[in-house]
């Protein structure tokens, strides 16, 4: 009997080490957030200053102190993250500003997810970054997956998908993938005309690209039609004006 007491008495006594630690590093992390959001309020006051590189060690001191233990907290994380990156870009520091993104990214997409709009719109800011550095496998991987997440959440015929559509048609082109591009503008088309009608300036700009596609790929006959009909509904909505 006295044997389980003292068996019992251990327990509680391990179980209350166990809160008191618990209660600790709670009250650490929060303690390190704060400091993470002041650091990230004297950042803002440094940018409407024009004292960027204050800016800077702020937020690098920000998202050293942010803790990304759960979904809220690595959201701040990210967008910690986010911040620093756009001073990178506007330093054309591409490749700074890329680790970051790509850093916040991972952040986002570790479970439970972030929301689907931050990470649309990172996975979009690296498109942009690959791109500019003439990487355009890599934008196009990336808008690829922006679309593809963009036609989940919002639908086919949304306006940014079809926006998405778009750059990835032209980045297909230049990557001298004509046939891609064509289904991508066709897609384009289709939620074009059903948005804005099939007689509207947003048509025939869809047309004009989609002609473009078939040129590139010996269907000159045809290319001429669409751009002979984007030719018409101008024509036609001119005289409307």
């Amino acid at each position: 009997m006295v044997r389980w007491l003292i068996y019992i008495q251990c327990g509680i006594s391990f179980l209350y080490m166990g809160w008191r630690s618990f209660e600790s590093d709670q009250q650490t992390e929060l303690y390190l957030n704060k400091s993470a959001e002041t650091f990230r309020q004297h950042a803002a006051v440094d940018r409407a200053k024009g004292e960027t590189a204050k800016a800077e060690k702020h937020l690098a001191n920000a998202i050293s102190a942010q803790s990304t233990s759960g979904r809220d907290n690595r959201a701040t994380a990210a967008d910690l993250r986010r911040e620093l990156a756009s001073l990178r870009m506007s330093a054309d520091d591409l490749v700074g500003a890329e680790k970051l993104y790509r850093e916040a990214l991972a952040l986002l997409e570790e479970w439970p997810r972030g929301s689907d709009a931050a990470i649309i719109n990172l996975r979009t800011q690296l498109a942009g970054l690959c791109y500019r550095q003439a990487r355009l496998d890599e934008a196009a991987d990336f808008y690829r997956s922006v679309l593809s997440l963009e036609v989940a959440t919002l639908g086919e015929g949304h306006p940014d998908p079809l926006g998405t559509m778009s750059i990835l048609g032209g980045l297909e082109l230049k990557r001298g993938k004509p046939a891609k591009a064509e289904a991508l503008f066709r897609r384009q088309l289709t939620g074009v005309q059903k948005l804005h009608g099939a007689e509207k300036r947003e048509t025939t700009t869809v047309l004009d690209n989609l002609a473009e596609t078939l040129d590139k790929q010996g269907q000159a006959a045809e290319a001429t039609r669409l751009r002979e009909e984007a030719k018409r509904i101008r024509h036609k909505l001119c005289d409307e004006c």
